[in-house]
């Protein structure tokens, strides 16, 4: 079964705003960290019931390697991530279920004073599925990414328990097989989107197919609608969640017990 390893949410150049943005919603990030790729990210590292984060993932202003994938690709949520254990078997399986991939890679970031986290990777080309990238992540150093002192959010969030797609529909996603329990997508139409997610869905872009809002859990879904306001952040709290959108991004957040 397919496990997340983590979502992503691109943010380009702007990556300064988006940690204070997601800082000011009261979430944990890791020091900023710098890819080999040429990317830079921090993570908001959660841990129940299995290790799984939040990347949010950008390009330094000057940097000397550019990572076209992000700069092609659109802002705000925009990864989906499975987690493995045998890069070459996954890129055979997805070869077999007809799918395209890039070969393994592997490549890391340090993450000072521990030493150098490492990854291999294995991509779906560009078009192979609707709405994001996907791709798949083996963890070679784990204890250098899912770390205790990261998984403490004064905000209270423990989980990502789901990301929300229009323009997509289940049956192009099954291709890749089941999901583990714990986590889910979930496909609307933009009419379907707009109506659950008043009144802030139009804050996210009518562009399809996309992934347009992500699902937090924390027993703390209510004060998060007083983080929001703080932050300047439309956000809309009802009976049993709390809405906050990110313009700056192009993206939703819920917030669940």
């Amino acid at each position: 079964m397919l496990k997340l390893d983590h979502l992503v949410v691109n943010t380009r150049f702007d990556t300064d705003a988006a940690q204070t943005l997601f800082e000011q919603l009261g979430f944990t990030l890791t020091p900023r960290g710098y890819h080999t790729l040429g990317s830079l990210n921090h993570a908001l590292v959660f841990g129940d019931p299995d290790d799984h984060y939040l990347e949010l993932i950008g390009l330094p202003a000057h940097g000397k390697t550019i990572r076209e994938e992000i700069v092609l690709s659109p802002l705000g949520a925009d990864g989906l991530v499975f987690r493995i254990d045998d890069p070459d078997a996954t890129f055979a399986a997805l070869r077999d279920a007809g799918l395209e991939a890039t070969p393994p890679q592997t490549f890391s970031r340090p993450v000072p004073p521990f030493g150098d986290a490492r990854f291999t990777t294995v991509r779906l080309t560009p078009g192979q599925l609707p709405g994001g990238r996907v791709y798949f992540c083996q963890h070679l150093t784990p204890e250098l990414v899912f770390r205790d002192e990261w998984r403490a959010h004064p905000n209270g969030a423990y989980a990502l328990e789901r990301l929300h797609l229009t323009g997509a529909t289940a049956d192009t996603y099954a291709r890749l097989g089941a999901l583990a329990p714990g986590f889910e997508l979930v496909f609307h139409t933009r009419d379907e989107f707009d109506a659950r997610f008043a009144p802030l869905a139009g804050h996210v872009v009518k562009r399809e197919p996309r992934y347009a809002a992500i699902t937090v859990r924390t027993p703390q879904w209510h004060e998060i609608g007083e983080r929001a306001v703080a932050a300047g952040l439309p956000t809309s709290t009802q009976s049993s969640r709390t809405l906050v959108a990110l313009p700056r991004f192009d993206t939703l957040l819920e917030f669940v017990r």
